[in-house]
């Protein structure tokens, strides 16, 4: 009876707490809003995990990020930009030695989003965090995985570009202490989600949609790719799911149109029940990640592009891990998305293709069919930060 007061203590205080972070923002509490400011239709009402854009700007980190930088907002931004990009790659990397599914990973990202949203790098180790989100997301998916071997795959991960790293051995006492820490975390992020286990992915709307509208294999496999990129930003933040899937769709539709394979997305908008506005806002929050990208920006220059740019959206450039297909290649897409202000952007270069890696989303037939997102243990070493970069993480630590 004690724990079980506890729990439920500890659940309203940190629901209480998002509904006053929520409450003190610009935007409606609870509601995406688009570029402008104003709330988009179609995210659930009162979700206590959709935010708008000034509050996920002013997340509790941005302040020390700022002191760090002696007030250089361009470059607090930056940094504040490395961590998420950094820390999402140690993720994915790792989810996919221990060989979980993609929908595993993609709700360990979604945890790691949501604890940085009221907590600051300044006190909350990412490493730690990062390989606590995996194992505490391994088990609410049940796809559990020991916590030595999350472990040890995080040590591995971690410092794979050391030259002559020895992971430790499984009895030793740098293994124990972070198993330690990994089990105190975990106290820590539960807390502070409201031990809201409850994750919603982008990926089920998006193959019922595709089937439903007898799309292509290679229409579901470039928007899986798409919605997998969307895991480094603040996508799951800010906007719904169906937004994120409807705005996969759109992006993958140009790139393929653009390859001369015309594609018609018949009733998009009322299919998944979002508004134009939001969709084109999703759009532009992950085209500025393949923009630096294509740019050579690894990831680096995201952050002063979106601070002149009207502040837009906080880019993350990302390099993305998604099941198996035949890859299209680089190629120039017409930009969907509207401006910062209210003007469309006629031609903007196309996002770079995204990697590919695991098993398919979708049947040979072309139809979308049932999920199968179980990665390949090997995973290909994968650039962080600027190009070139022998040590992917290494750079994020100071």
């Amino acid at each position: 009876a004690a724990s079980y007061f506890t729990v439920a203590r500890h659940c309203f205080s940190a629901a209480a707490m998002r509904a006053a972070a929520s409450a003190g923002s610009s935007g409606a509490a609870g509601a995406a809003t688009d570029a402008s400011g104003r709330p988009t239709r179609g995210a659930p009402a009162q979700s206590p995990w959709l935010f708008d854009r000034q509050t996920v700007e002013n997340a509790p980190s941005r302040s020390w990020f700022l002191q760090r930088a002696n007030g250089d907002e361009v470059q607090a931004r930056k940094k504040e930009e490395e961590y998420r990009i950094g820390s999402c790659q140690f993720i994915q990397d790792s989810g996919r030695a221990l060989r979980m599914p993609q929908l595993t990973i993609a709700t360990a990202l979604v945890f790691y989003h949501r604890f940085y949203a009221f907590k600051s790098y300044e006190h909350h180790e990412r490493f730690v965090l990062s390989t606590t989100a995996l194992f505490l997301a391994s088990k609410v998916e049940e796809t559990p995985r020991k916590l030595k071997d999350v472990v040890g795959e995080a040590l591995k991960n971690w410092n794979k570009h050391v030259k002559d790293y020895r992971v430790p051995e499984p009895e030793s006492r740098e293994v124990h202490e972070l198993k330690e820490k990994v089990l105190v975390t975990e106290r820590i992020l539960l807390q502070t989600i409201g031990f809201d286990l409850s994750i919603e992915h982008p990926y089920r709307p998006l193959l019922a949609y595709v089937k439903s509208i007898t799309g292509t294999r290679d229409l579901a496999q470039i928007a899986w790719n798409f919605i997998n990129d969307s895991y480094r930003t603040t996508a799951c933040l800010q906007y719904s799911p169906r937004f994120v899937a409807a705005a996969a769709l759109t992006l993958a539709a140009d790139r393929l149109t653009r390859q001369g394979k015309a594609v018609q997305l018949p009733n998009l908008h009322k299919s998944f029940e979002v508004h134009e506005d939001g969709v084109h806002a999703t759009m532009r929050l992950l085209r500025v990640i393949y923009d630096d990208k294509r740019k050579g920006g690894g990831g680096e220059s995201g952050a002063a592009n979106a601070a002149a740019a009207a502040k837009a959206e906080a880019p993350a450039a990302v390099k993305t891990e998604a099941p198996a297909a035949a890859a299209a290649p680089a190629a120039t897409a017409p930009a969907a998305a509207p401006a910062a202000a209210h003007a469309r952007t006629e031609q903007a270069a196309a996002p770079a293709e995204p990697r590919q890696a695991g098993r398919q989303p979708v049947e040979a037939g072309g139809a979308a069919a049932a999920v199968k997102t179980e990665a390949p243990a090997a995973a290909p070493a994968v650039a962080n930060g600027a190009v070139g970069e022998k040590r992917p993480y290494a750079h994020l630590v100071s």
